[in-house]
């Protein structure tokens, strides 16, 4: 028991696969040959899916970390009992996105308490909780608010690829205005940190421009120009190893495994389709530069099949695995 690190795991949207593939990766148990694992949710409506899913666990309520048993063949449920009756798999709304909410918010605080060593979250929907009244774009800003977390940034880690991303869930019409040497550097300095802890004593970091051609000496606009290059003189004067910028398109199709301990990009998508594609569903993502360590799955709530018994729990057994792997030190770093 000593061994094996205390995760919360959120049951994500009630209304998405969250609790479904909760319920599958418990079923396989292998979850408790590296964690002590506990759910935050509703443990009526987690019996409600397990038993639809005829997974023969059984669903335990408790009210406290220190209740649960860790015993194979059932699911410790810190119980909310936030879900009336009414949710509609498959859709979005306030009752799913308010419990959702509340969910990620007891685990935090039991990760900040110290209750708990490590959280992992199930998907949820961003109408959702902007329909239950809550404006975050996402899990990432919600957590630094949670934590009263000033500089935080999106990791997008597997076995193939590690990619961190400058700005996050805005529009594409908006990204060139946040790309700033304070934002640049920031994230960088993240990267650098979250790698020396827990990959190597020396990280290499390549970094992508925004514009084509990394505009091809202003050519094409000027962020890299007037925000990109001084923010890597900035960290590179700081002994960051950060090379760049890349033209994203030549960066990723020439990439080689293990050529960089991570790559940041400057916008969502300019970096999660390619980890997404060499990584092949091992896709892990961390939220670096909180007090606690969070990790969650590489996907959403796919509402489009949500209810169905189709969902794979193979992202969120990856995300558990991570987690309980980021608990313990690393005795020994090299590359």
């Amino acid at each position: 028991m000593e061994d094996r690190p205390r995760i919360a795991i959120t049951m994500g949207d009630p209304a998405g696969v969250g609790p479904e593939i909760i319920i599958k990766m418990f079923k396989s148990r292998s979850v408790y040959d590296f964690s002590c694992p506990l759910v935050i949710g509703d443990a009526a409506f987690l019996n409600e899916v397990s038993l639809k899913l005829a997974s023969g666990l059984s669903i335990i309520s408790i009210s406290s970390p220190q209740e649960a048993s860790f015993t194979p063949d059932s699911i410790d449920v810190l119980d909310l009992k936030n879900i009336p009756n009414g949710v509609c798999e498959g859709k979005p709304g306030p009752v799913g996105g308010q419990a959702s909410v509340e969910y990620i918010r007891t685990a935090v605080n039991l990760a900040l308490d110290q209750q708990v060593e490590a959280i992992v979250t199930a998907p949820i929907n961003k109408k959702s909780i902007h329909l239950a009244g809550f404006k975050w774009p996402g899990h990432t800003e919600m957590l630094a608010d949670f934590t009263d977390t000033k500089d935080v940034a999106l990791m997008l880690t597997g076995d193939a690829l590690r990619v961190v991303i400058v700005t996050t869930h805005i529009p594409l019409n908006q990204v060139g205005q946040f790309v700033t040497h304070k934002q640049i550097t920031t994230t960088i300095r993240l990267t650098h940190q979250w790698l020396l802890k827990h990959v190597t004593k020396s990280p290499k970091i390549a970094v992508t421009g925004l514009n084509p051609h990394c505009s091809d000496g202003g050519i094409f606009g000027k962020e890299e120009l007037a925000e990109i290059i001084p923010a890597l003189d900035t960290v590179r004067k700081e002994g960051i190893n950060a090379l760049g910028p890349f033209s994203a398109d030549a960066l990723f199709s020439k990439l080689k495994p293990k050529k960089y301990d991570a790559v940041i990009t400057m916008y969502h998508d300019q970096g999660m389709i390619p980890v997404k594609m060499a990584n092949k569903g091992t896709g892990v993502n961390v939220t670096i530069g909180l007090p606690i360590i969070r990790t969650s799955v590489d996907h959403g709530t796919a509402f489009d099949i949500a209810g169905k018994g189709c969902a794979s729990p193979e992202s969120i057994e990856f995300a558990t695995q991570a987690a309980a792997h980021f608990t313990k030190p690393v005795p020994s770093l090299s590359r």
